[in-house]
C-alpha cells in the first residue's frame, strides 16, 4: 500500500491538512464520531481490503465535503471532474456542495424534509442535535477502481427532538424516539488513476432516514400525533 495516497489509508488522513480552510476556523474534531463507529458497526474489514480502502476514501471524502471552505483544497476529488448525484436528479459541483451541504445533496426536497428550505448550517444543526452520532459504513464492494460499486449502511441514535423547515413557513417537530434510526444504499463511484473521486451516483430512499426520525410526530398543540406505516419504496404510489 505504499503507493496509495493516505486517504485511502488512513480514514482521518485529511484531518491533519492544518494548513488549509476550514469551516469554524478549525479542524473538526471526529474523536466522538470514530467511537461510536467503532462500538456500533455491523462490518469489521481487514486493513487493505477493498472495503476498507473504500471505506477510508468516503470518510475522507465526507470530512473534506462537510468542513473544508475551497474546492481546491478538497484532495478526494479531481475538482475539474467532480460531480454528485443522488436516484439519477441533478447532478452538483464540488462548488455546490461546499454551498448547500452534504445533507442537502444527499435529501432534497421530500414530503417530509425541504434542501431547498435549509441551508449548509441549518441542515448540519438539524442531524447534531436529533443524532447522537451519525455513523456510516462499507457493507459491501461489488466492483474495484477505476469503477467502484458499494453497499453502506448510514445510522445513529436520536436522542434529540426533530425540528426541520418543510416549507411554506411550516416546521415539522418530533419529539426524539430514542431508537436507532438508519438507512441503506448503493453508490457507484469513478475514480483517476490517483483514487480521487471524479464522479458520484448513489441509489437510496431520501424520505427514509426522516420518515424514522419524524416517529413521534408532534401535533400543533405539542401532542404525538399518529403514525402510519406506510411503504418505504421510493417509487410506491
Amino acid at each position: 500500500m505504499a503507493n496509495l495516497p493516505d486517504f485511502m489509508v488512513d480514514p482521518n488522513a485529511v484531518l491533519n491538512d492544518k494548513d488549509h480552510k476550514w469551516r469554524y476556523n478549525r479542524v473538526p474534531d471526529y474523536s466522538k464520531v470514530n467511537a461510536a463507529f467503532e462500538a456500533e458497526k455491523t462490518c469489521t474489514h481487514a486493513e487493505g481490503s477493498l472495503e476498507n480502502l473504500v471505506s477510508n476514501l468516503v470518510k475522507n471524502w465526507e470530512k473534506e465535503m462537510s468542513y473544508k471552505l475551497s474546492a481546491d483544497e478538497i484532495r478526494t476529488i479531481d475538482n475539474k471532474k467532480y460531480r454528485f448525484s443522488v436516484n439519477g436528479q441533478k447532478w452538483h459541483s464540488a462548488e455546490e456542495m461546499l454551498e448547500i451541504g452534504t445533507y442537502n445533496a444527499l435529501i432534497g426536497d421530500t414530503d417530509l424534509y425541504k434542501a431547498s428550505e435549509n441551508d449548509f448550517s441549518e441542515s448540519h444543526k438539524l442531524f447534531k442535535r436529533a443524532l447522537r452520532t451519525f455513523s456510516w459504513e462499507v457493507l459491501e464492494v461489488y466492483s474495484g477502481p477505476p469503477t467502484v460499486a458499494f453497499k453502506w449502511r448510514h445510522w445513529g441514535l436520536m436522542t434529540g427532538d426533530l425540528s426541520v423547515n418543510i416549507g411554506n413557513g411550516k416546521k415539522l417537530e418530533a419529539h426524539a424516539t430514542n431508537e436507532v434510526i438508519e438507512t441503506f444504499g448503493v453508490t457507484v463511484a469513478k475514480v483517476n488513476e490517483g483514487f480521487q473521486i471524479e464522479q458520484l451516483e448513489t441509489f437510496y430512499d431520501p424520505s427514509d432516514l426522516i420518515k424514522q426520525m419524524a416517529k413521534n410526530r408532534k401535533t400543533q398543540d405539542g401532542e404525538q400525533a399518529v403514525q402510519s406505516t406506510g411503504s418505504k419504496c421510493p417509487f410506491a404510489p
